[in-house]
């Protein structure tokens, strides 16, 4: 079952204002859905993509030390997709996320669409995903808020 736009549309994340680049503040209920939210809401800044359709199906699998590199690594990934490869995130069909005390791990399919800025015009060329102020509690029990920043 492919996603739709609308489906995977970033209601748990959002622009904020940030002193020198862009920055986005993520809040959900669980861990996969705050890197899904985190995920969109990173492509939501890039480009418009109300009207995206999903059209290449690819699996990614990704580790990480600790919850903040993982998250650092899926978003970097993301990035690689849209600015080397052209293509956008266009929704995200599974996503699951193991942590222990080792290391942490992420497998998602996703979906993407190639990038035509005709279509999706660009907001924000992001060059990085940074760690500033980067703190993830894998125990959260009131669920996870974190603002992003992204080298513009």
């Amino acid at each position: 079952m492919r996603p739709g736009p609308r489906d995977e549309a970033p209601a748990g994340a959002w622009p904020v204002d940030h002193t020198a680049d862009i920055a986005l503040r993520v809040k959900a209920p669980s861990l996969e859905e705050f890197f899904r939210h985190a995920a969109l809401g990173l492509v939501s800044l890039m480009a418009d993509t109300t009207a995206i359709e999903p059209h290449d199906r690819r699996s990614i699998e990704l580790s990480g030390l600790d919850l903040e590199e993982l998250l650092v690594s899926w978003l970097g990934e993301l990035l690689h997709e849209s600015e080397d490869r052209g293509a956008l995130l266009a929704g995200i069909e599974d996503l699951a996320l193991t942590v222990d005390e080792d290391l942490c791990l992420l497998r998602a399919v996703c979906w993407f669409e190639a990038w035509d800025e005709k279509r999706y015009p660009r907001r924000s060329a992001i060059k990085a995903v940074t760690y500033h102020g980067l703190s993830i509690d894998p125990r959260s029990r009131d669920g996870y808020d974190q603002t992003i920043v992204f080298d513009t």
